[in-house]
């Protein structure tokens, strides 16, 4: 079976539900068909001329970027203007083009996620929440002996999951009854035959980004051939979704130490520093891209300094500050080093497609800003 444009975007929605995308975010298609076929995908931060002739190199069919290609009403699409030349040049090559922005740095596993894991922070939260991610309950029906095989099948780092206990499930025993029909192949029992089996009933919590994962988990390792269960929603709230992240370092760093580090991840030259930051640093808050919305929340839960991509002058009031910094690393320089982690994360979504899609990363890195 061919792969299409509209089974990658199920898989997307299923990982970083594009309804996590704040108000008037453009997210999801909006370049192409959704019937198209893909067999090669190039990841990139945004869409440029360089990143189109890229992709055409590469043979991709479908760019998938963190920035949207259009994140305003087009008012004309003139090809001697910037976005219109742009916009008829991916039309030219053929690419489709996906958006995942704020549903992106929402996601568990996503950017901020992974940006705190980059400075190697831990005791990781949320602290600028926007709401908690849905949960449900799965209940399957597994013959005696296989409960073990089923459960680490479905168990994740987020899957059966409740607090900080993981490998969390259910089971309790009782008699199924089924009648295979003609052409059946059932695991116990004869074709046209009533058969009872002795099954455990085995439940855990599945997260509702993680749910498609955990049936197509289940599925492959369930020895029956056909897989009887139940997804329940649930008013248990999940995890907190929220930009900013907040950890600390198990061994505080001079202020100095912590910049120098910054600049080594990040790859910048500068870094612009706002307010007073303390001598020594252990709390860290960071938020990708622009962070300057989370500033107030980020020195109230204790950060001692907040790094992110970019703020604008309104968003800071250094004059009060003491033991506070917000450093500026450059917005496109805060979210680019998330492209290979994501590359990565969608070939494992990816992998148990029908056919083989290919993911690459674009190596256009270069950002049209020069220090002087």
């Amino acid at each position: 079976m061919t792969v299409l444009v509209r089974d990658i975007l199920n898989r997307l929605d299923a990982r970083y539900p594009f309804a996590w995308a704040v108000p008037e975010d453009r997210v999801g298609l909006q370049l192409g068909h959704p019937e198209a076929p893909v067999r090669c995908i190039l990841v990139a931060l945004e869409a440029n001329e360089e990143v189109v002739a890229e992709a055409q190199a590469q043979g991709a069919q479908l760019l998938l970027t963190h920035h949207p290609l259009i994140y305003r009403p087009l008012p004309e699409l003139r090809e001697d203007q910037g976005l219109g030349r742009l916009v008829a040049g991916l039309i030219r090559a053929g690419l489709a083009v996906v958006a995942c922005h704020t549903n992106l740095d929402l996601a568990p596993g996503g950017v901020n996620d992974y940006l705190a894991q980059l400075l190697e922070l831990e005791e990781v939260k949320v602290f600028s929440g926007v709401g908690r991610e849905p949960c449900f309950k799965l209940t399957t029906f597994v013959p005696l002996g296989y409960e073990d095989r089923v459960r680490q099948a479905l168990f994740d780092d987020r899957i059966g999951v409740i607090g900080a206990y993981s490998h969390c499930s259910f089971g309790c025993r009782g008699q199924g009854t089924y009648l295979p029909q003609e052409g059946a192949k059932p695991f116990r029992g004869e074709a046209m035959k009533l058969s009872r089996a002795e099954e455990t009933r085995l439940e855990v919590l599945v997260p509702a980004s993680r749910l498609e994962k955990a049936l197509a988990r289940l599925k492959a390792a369930h020895p029956y051939e056909e897989v009887a269960y139940d997804v329940y929603p649930l008013h248990n709230s999940g995890a907190k979704l929220g930009f900013g992240r907040l950890g600390h370092w198990s061994r505080p760093r001079s202020f100095s130490e912590a910049i120098r580090k910054i600049k080594e991840l990040f790859a910048v030259p500068t870094v612009k520093v706002w307010g007073r930051p303390p001598a020594e640093v252990a709390r860290v808050a960071v938020s990708g891209g622009s962070g300057g919305e989370t500033v107030t929340a980020a020195l109230a839960q204790g950060a001692q300094i907040f790094l992110t991509g970019e703020v604008r002058h309104h968003q800071v009031n250094i004059a009060q500050w003491r033991d506070f910094a917000v450093l500026e690393v450059g917005h496109f320089e805060s979210e680019v080093v998330f492209m290979s982690e994501w590359a990565r994360q969608l070939e494992e979504l990816f992998q148990d497609l029908p056919e083989p899609v290919q993911v690459r990363v674009s190596q256009v890195t270069g950002v049209p800003v020069t220090y002087l």
